[in-house]
């Protein structure tokens, strides 16, 4: 695998070296990129920017001096709404960006939207809210949607579980609140389950003994936990402390080495719904982590993957569609099933790129493979 996917780049850039051949000069090939720089998230934008350039190293390290490159053009949204309108605005307008790699906050893309509409310019989003491609037919998502997501988790609480009862515990704000609502919602509407227990926390709660007393209470069979990374390792030791027997059930952000290094043994048997784990997704994967280790001195998370492939994707897109934005528009629309470091892309109808989650099972601070669910 890790061999197909090196061809596959390197085919990539043969075509692109083709296309210029001739050329006097050097072409240059712009990327534009929207992501916060400065401002309260602007540690998700190094982790973004991180995957993006081992990306353009990558492709242009296999470029002749002569042939095409690979630019990242940087515009700040100063982790706003409105910041990412004007940073977006800034990208637009330069005829030599032919694609975006855009924001990972879906409000953010929201916003983006009707620029990316009026502009006509492939925008590329790792953002999983279901309504960020509805937007605009030039908005593709690098990752799986929400919608998907809870799909999954419902049929296979509900067909491999055969819960009849469980609790949703979760962040009141933002995607877990909107994951929360899209899985309560198929729960009722196909399977005739109502929750026992829908409780939210706040975010960056590391005390959740009001929740916990709920669920004690009801006494689910299962209890559905969705949250940010800083509050997993709390959660799985104050719930093992309240001696709910439940089987507990969480989505990629509580399935990390972080939340595992503080939970301890209280992690263990959890279930694990996630997109990306190079423990379990074999060789291909676990290299290139290892690569993003040794160049950045710690393992890739899925945003940093994300935008590793986000920019994998644009090379071949321009391959296959040629270099203009109309262009990259319809690569990216017939790609099938092309490589990268998280997942095999095809864009659907819907724009979406990866159909399909693993269930992992943690089991001394680690995963371990349950299943592959597919849409």
């Amino acid at each position: 695998m890790m061999k197909r996917r090196r061809s596959a780049v390197a085919l990539a850039l043969s075509f692109l070296i083709a296309d210029y051949a001739g050329a006097a000069d050097p072409q240059v090939l712009k990327i534009g990129v929207q992501l916060p720089i400065s401002g309260e998230r602007a540690s998700v934008g190094r982790l973004m920017l991180n995957g993006l350039q081992m990306a353009v190293d990558t492709v242009n390290s296999r470029a002749p001096a002569d042939g095409p490159k690979l630019e990242l053009v940087l515009s700040d949204d100063e982790s706003t709404p409105e910041g990412a309108v004007k940073a977006l605005d800034k990208l637009i307008h330069d005829p030599q960006i032919v694609a975006i790699a855009g924001e990972i906050n879906s409000p953010f893309v929201l916003a983006s939207a009707p620029i990316v509409d009026s502009a006509g310019i492939p925008y590329l989003t790792a953002g999983s809210s279901p309504k960020t491609t509805i937007q605009s037919p030039w908005i593709f998502r690098v990752g799986a949607s929400d919608a998907l997501l809870a799909d999954c988790i419902t049929r296979y609480m509900v067909n491999e579980l055969k819960l009849k009862s469980l609790a949703i515990l979760h962040d009141k704000t933002g995607i877990h609140n909107q994951r929360a609502e899209l899985i309560a919602g198929i729960l009722k509407a196909k399977y005739d389950i109502v929750p026992l227990v829908n409780a939210t926390w706040s975010p960056g709660d590391r005390t959740f003994a009001s929740q916990l007393e709920q669920v004690k209470a009801s006494q689910p069979q299962a209890i559905l936990a969705l949250g940010e990374t800083p509050e997993g390792g709390s959660f799985f030791k104050q719930l093992k402390a309240s001696g709910v027997p439940a089987q507990v059930i969480g989505q990629r952000d509580f399935g990390v080495k972080r939340v595992f290094d503080e939970a301890g043994s209280a992690a263990d048997g959890a279930l694990i719904f996630t997109e990306y784990a190079p423990d379990i997704q074999g060789p291909a994967t676990k290299a290139w982590n290892a690569a993003y280790r040794k160049q950045y001195g710690a393992d890739a998370n899925v945003i940093a993957a994300q935008y590793y492939d986000s920019l994998i994707l644009l090379a071949e897109a321009i391959r296959t569609g040629g270099p203009t934005r109309a262009g990259v528009k319809s690569g990216l629309e017939y790609m099938k099933a092309f490589p990268g470091a998280m997942a095999d892309y095809t864009f659907d109808a819907g724009r979406n790129g990866v159909h399909r989650f693993y269930v992992a099972r943690v089991s001394g601070g680690k995963l371990s493979l349950v299943t592959t669910l597919s849409e």
